[in-house]
């Protein structure tokens, strides 16, 4: 580093390509110095040894881009290309020191804490996807706290867990007699970050009405007159295909655009089975007053299991082996015996129980929905029949009478619901 702040004085580079780890001065300490050399060049930052402290360390300190080694030529070359064409590269303010909560050397933890280091430093609607017991929570809360808003509030609402009866209110506040009685979640929000757990529970009302919260700034309390001027950034998470929900009708398109404008997946733990050693001894360090140590062959079981509940569940399993160890090796018969997957897992495996749900899912938004009241049940089976029909054209190539004997129609009935469907004959 020390060379190259020469060389930079001398020769004002276009572009810096800098490792983070180098004899003597670090590269992510000479990085404010040479920025004082290259004005508003880009400086790409390269490592092999990334973590969540390193992305955010390089992204808050002006990096262009962070890449992971090892990478391809087609990959550099394509930085650096996006480099230059770069008209001007913000600078970032008040490196962070120290990242909690997250850990992982694998170049799937590493691609996730780059992007969580990424979406820290835009004031951007974030979605966070991944299978139960990841860690997206400990993801929203690492962008909030390495955020601009990370000095204002952070409130977690658990979607799911809302009082069907008083969801609005919660979330939205409310007014009786003029007078603010709840103030709601969204408002305690303001000038910091909303983070909305299972967003895919969030039922349809409800949905029109963050959406409008949104875009317009403001908030309706139920009862009042006047919306509420607000200011907060949103991080919403799901273990749900949304986009799918979103083609069923059971979630807003208009919301989910709104709400994904950036999106980090969060790989489940049986991806990066490297990780699991690593953070098997890291919860081990966090009871207080144990000296338990894993044996290889306690870590070789570890690294061998599913982990159908991903990171909760490893936590939980090493609390169990701490209990009953209490002190000295740890050893594969100390650890919980491996539970079967959730039930969401085997669920998603049948289509039959898949389709039931989403079907279910529906059904009950449009009961819920004031305009389709009276129309439920047309409207349900105007959104289930065309999908019938076409499939039963496609089995009889197109040929409407043996395709109406096996619906039950009478050719003529089946022609015209064709038509109504703009079906092809």
């Amino acid at each position: 580093a020390e060379q190259g702040l020469r060389l930079a004085a001398e020769c004002q580079p276009d572009l810096l390509i800098l490792d983070v780890r180098l004899p003597g001065m670090d590269g992510l300490t000479a990085m404010t110095q040479f920025r004082r050399h290259l004005g508003s060049a880009p400086i790409v930052v390269i490592t092999a040894f990334g973590d969540l402290s390193t992305a955010v360390k390089a992204v808050q300190n002006g990096a262009f881009e962070y890449v992971l080694k090892p990478f391809d030529l087609a990959e550099i070359r394509g930085t650096i290309r996006r480099a230059f064409l770069a008209a001007e590269i913000p600078m970032a303010a008040d490196p962070v020191e120290t990242v909690d909560g997250m850990l992982g050397k694998t170049s799937a933890m590493q691609a996730v804490f780059k992007q969580i280091a990424l979406a820290a430093s835009a004031d951007v609607a974030v979605l966070v996807t991944g299978e139960s017991g990841v860690g997206k929570e400990t993801a929203a809360r690492a962008i909030h706290r390495h955020s601009s808003r990370s000095s204002g509030p952070f409130v977690t609402v658990n979607v799911a867990a809302l009082d069907p009866a008083h969801a609005e209110a919660e979330l939205f506040g409310q007014v009786a007699r003029g007078m603010c009685v709840r103030p709601g979640l969204l408002g305690e929000a303001n000038g910091g970050t909303l983070f909305l757990d299972e967003v895919a529970e969030l039922p349809l009302p409800l949905q029109v009405k963050l959406l409008r919260a949104l875009e317009a700034g403001e908030v309706s309390p139920v009862g009042g007159e006047r919306p509420v001027p607000t200011d907060f950034r949103v991080i919403t998470a799901t273990d749900q295909n949304l986009l799918t929900k979103v083609q069923a009708g059971a979630f807003r398109h208009d919301l989910f655009y709104r709400l994904s404008a950036f999106e980090i997946a969060i790989p489940p733990l049986r991806e990066r089975q490297a990780d699991i050693p690593l953070l098997a001894r890291h919860f081990a360090s966090e009871r207080r007053g144990t000296t338990a140590t894993f044996t290889e062959e306690a870590l070789a079981e570890l690294t061998s299991r599913a982990w159908h509940g991903n990171v909760r569940e490893l936590r939980s399993a090493i609390e169990h082996a701490l209990v009953v160890v209490r002190a000295g090796l740890i050893l594969p018969e100390h650890l919980p015996a491996p539970l079967p997957p959730l039930q969401s897992e085997l669920g998603s495996a049948s289509p039959q129980g898949s389709l039931n749900e989403l079907a279910k899912l529906r059904a009950a938004d449009l009961l819920g929905d004031p305009q389709a009241e009276g129309f439920v049940y047309e409207k349900f089976l105007e959104e289930l029949e065309p999908a019938l029909l076409e499939s039963a054209m496609d089995r009889y190539s197109h040929e409407c009478a043996p395709a109406a004997r096996a619906l039950g129609l009478h050719r003529t009935t089946l022609k015209r619901k064709l038509d109504q469907y703009g079906i092809v004959k």
